[in-house]
C-alpha cells in the first residue's frame, strides 16, 4: 500500500494542524529551497494554492494570526526564526494576489504584534524590511497599514505604537526609514506626517537617537540605509514648510527634537560606525535644491535663517565625525544657492579646502 505523502496528510488534517505542522516543516528544511516548499507554505499557511480553495473565514484568519504569533514567540535563534519568516512572508519582487495577500495578512500580524510587543515577529519584519528593499510596493504597502491602524483609525492607541522603539529597535529604525521617505516635505506638495506619526517618531529619536543606527548591524557591508538621510529632510526644512502651512508650536518643537537627535546619532556613530556614510552628498545636495525653492516662496525671513542654520549644524557634525564623504568645496559650491548664515560661513573658513 502506497503511503500518503505529506501533502495528503496535511490537506487530510486541515486547519488548523496542518498549518502548525508545515511551520515545523518549513524550520527543518533550513537552507533548502523550491517549489515544493513554497507550495506547501502557499496551501497550508495562506490557503492560496488552489483555485477552488475559498481560503479563511475571519474566525480562522484570527486563529491562524496566533498561531503564526505564538510559533515566532517560543522561538530563541534569531536566524532560524527570519529564514522561516522569509518563506513565509518573502515576495521575491513578485506582484500578484498572492503577494497581496501575504503583505495584508503581514500587515495583520505585525499590527497584532505592536499591541503585544512582541519582539520577534518586529524584529523579522525589520528584516524583511530590509530584503524587500525599503521602497518596494510590499513594504510601502506594509507601513501604510500600519500607520491607517494606529495614526488614522485608532489614534487612541498611539501610546501602544511609542513603546515599540524598546521592544524592537531595528523595527523602529526600518519603519522610520520608510516613513520619511514617504513624507518628504517636498517644497511642490503637501507631503507632511501626520501629526500623531510625528509625535511618535520624535519621541523615539529624542529618547534614544542610537536607533537611527540599528540597521546597521544587519547591513553586512551593503550601502547602509538608515532614517538619517530622510529626517535630515525633515528637520531642515520643517520650518520653511511650517511657515508656508502655518503649522502649529508644538509641531515646531517635534521637528526641533528631531533634529537635536540627528545630530547625537551622528555623534554617536564615532563609536558604533566609525567612518560610515550616514550623510550621503547627494541627500544635502537634494536638501540644498529644495531649500532653495522654498526661499523662493517663503522669503529669505527667520525661518529660512532657522533652517540654513540646522542644515550648517548637521554638515558640520557630520563632516567632524567622518560620517560623509562631503567637503568644503562642495559646501562651497552649494553656498550661493542659499541665504547668507554666520555659522555655514565659519564652517567654509574652517580648515581650508577640506
Amino acid at each position: 500500500m502506497k503511503m500518503p505523502s505529506l501533502r495528503d496528510s496535511l490537506a487530510y488534517e486541515g486547519f488548523p494542524q496542518a498549518t502548525r505542522r508545515v511551520l515545523e516543516h518549513v524550520e527543518s528544511c533550513q537552507g533548502e529551497t523550491g517549489g515544493n516548499l513554497g507550495a506547501l507554505v502557499d496551501e497550508f499557511v495562506h490557503f492560496r494554492a488552489l483555485p477552488h480553495h475559498t481560503g479563511l473565514n475571519a474566525l480562522q484568519e484570527l486563529q491562524l494570526l496566533q498561531i503564526l504569533s505564538d510559533y515566532f514567540g517560543v522561538k530563541t535563534n534569531v536566524g532560524v526564526a527570519r529564514s522561516v519568516f522569509m518563506v513565509l512572508f518573502g515576495t521575491r519582487g513578485g506582484s500578484d494576489r498572492l503577494t497581496d495577500h501575504k503583505v495584508k495578512l503581514l500587515g495583520k500580524l505585525v499590527s497584532m504584534c505592536i499591541a503585544t510587543q512582541h519582539e520577534m515577529v518586529l524584529d523579522c519584519t525589520a528584516f524583511w524590511i530590509l530584503q524587500e528593499g525599503a521602497t518596494s510596493p510590499p513594504v510601502l504597502a506594509l507601513l501604510n497599514s500600519i500607520i491607517q491602524d494606529y495614526c488614522m483609525l485608532m489614534p487612541g492607541t498611539l501610546d501602544t505604537l511609542q513603546k515599540v522603539d524598546k521592544t524592537s529597535p531595528s523595527f523602529a529604525c526600518q519603519f522610520v526609514t520608510i516613513v520619511t521617505g514617504l513624507y518628504q516635505l517636498k517644497p511642490d506638495t503637501s507631503s507632511r506626517p501626520p501629526p500623531a506619526l510625528l509625535e511618535v517618531i520624535a519621541e523615539w529619536i529624542a529618547g534614544n537617537p542610537r536607533i537611527c543606527l540599528s540597521s546597521l548591524r544587519d547591513a553586512k557591508g551593503a550601502v547602509p540605509v538608515t532614517p538619517i538621510p530622510g529626517l535630515c529632510h525633515w528637520c531642515i526644512k520643517s520650518p520653511l514648510v511650517r511657515e508656508a502651512e502655518r503649522s502649529s508650536q508644538e509641531e515646531a518643537m517635534m521637528y526641533s527634537k528631531l533634529h537635536l537627535g540627528v545630530l547625537q546619532s551622528l555623534l554617536a556613530a564615532q563609536t558604533t560606525a566609525p567612518n560610515t556614510e550616514l550623510l550621503p552628498v547627494s541627500t544635502v545636495q537634494e536638501i540644498v535644491a529644495d531649500l532653495h525653492l522654498l526661499v523662493q516662496t517663503s522669503g529669505k525671513g527667520e525661518a529660512a535663517q532657522v533652517a540654513v542654520e540646522r542644515l550648517a549644524q548637521v554638515m558640520q557634525v557630520a563632516m567632524a565625525t567622518g560620517s560623509t564623504q562631503l567637503s568644503r568645496k562642495q559646501v562651497a559650491g552649494m553656498y550661493s544657492q542659499l541665504p547668507e548664515n554666520r555659522l555655514l560661513t565659519l564652517i567654509l573658513s574652517y580648515g581650508g579646502e577640506g
